[in-house]
């Protein structure tokens, strides 16, 4: 029987009501406290600024780590704040912002940022998401080799190469002492298998993008905040916590 003592989640289209919305779905909340009670370490898994993580994780009850801008950041409580980079894809944005503006605006969040940038599609161009981040990746990483970019569904990112969601998890993972067979992560997309890949149980909830869908482990029977309340009461009821 494998006993969890660190799980992973993502937050947007994971631990919201679903993958258009912002709202949290409050019964994964509780959910996720319950399973801190019970002495499984909660990671907050996100491409949101670091700020934003980290107050979504104190408001909501959670003491573990949070990682943000994809894995550039992580922040362990205190005042400790560890960079997994030395990179910044600020340059890169900028020229972007620049040549595509006809297509994509800046995230209010970048100037929260250090590390990793974000791009929103303009809204009359979102039937063309594909084609518009394809051109860009294209564009940037080509043009700037240290730089990639990936695409959430929700914000097209600009993120150093050396750097991503998996390399802080598994930087957590080492100084918690925390060995892979003992970890689980859950997401909705394809970005996320980044640091699902990382953990020994890959979940992912039942509306998550179909890439992810297929190379998960468990795929939950409903979607996002409500297919994390199901997966934590597995994860409960395997570790025999009641609390």
């Amino acid at each position: 029987m494998l006993m969890i003592r660190l799980a992973a989640f993502d937050i947007d289209g994971t631990l919201t009501i679903n993958r258009s919305s912002s709202i949290l779905c409050l019964e994964a909340v509780e959910a996720l406290r319950k399973l801190e009670r019970n002495g499984v370490i909660v990671v907050l898994v996100s491409s949101n600024a670091l700020p934003v993580v980290v107050g979504l994780k104190k408001y909501i009850g959670l003491s573990g780590p949070a990682i943000g801008e994809t894995g550039a950041l992580i922040y362990y409580g205190g005042e400790e704040i560890v960079a997994t980079t030395k990179y910044s894809a600020k340059q890169a944005y900028l020229d972007v912002l620049e040549k595509y503006k006809e297509y994509v605006y800046g995230s209010w969040q970048n100037m929260f940022r250090l590390h990793d940038y974000a791009l929103r599609i303009r809204k009359q161009y979102l039937s063309r998401d594909n084609e518009i981040y394809s051109s860009i990746k294209e564009y940037v990483e080509n043009k700037y080799p240290h730089i990639k970019v990936g695409y959430s569904g929700y914000a097209i990112h600009l993120t150093p190469k050396d750097t991503g969601k998996g390399k802080a998890l598994k930087q957590i993972m080492e100084k918690h002492g925390i060995k892979q067979e003992e970890t689980i992560g859950v997401g909705d997309s394809i970005m996320d298998w980044e640091f699902i890949k990382e953990t020994k149980i890959k979940v992912a909830v039942a509306n998550a993008d179909p890439e992810l869908r297929k190379k998960a482990d468990i795929v939950t029977t409903k979607p996002s905040g409500y297919g994390v309340i199901e997966i934590i009461g597995k994860i409960l009821a395997n570790n025999k916590f009641t609390r």
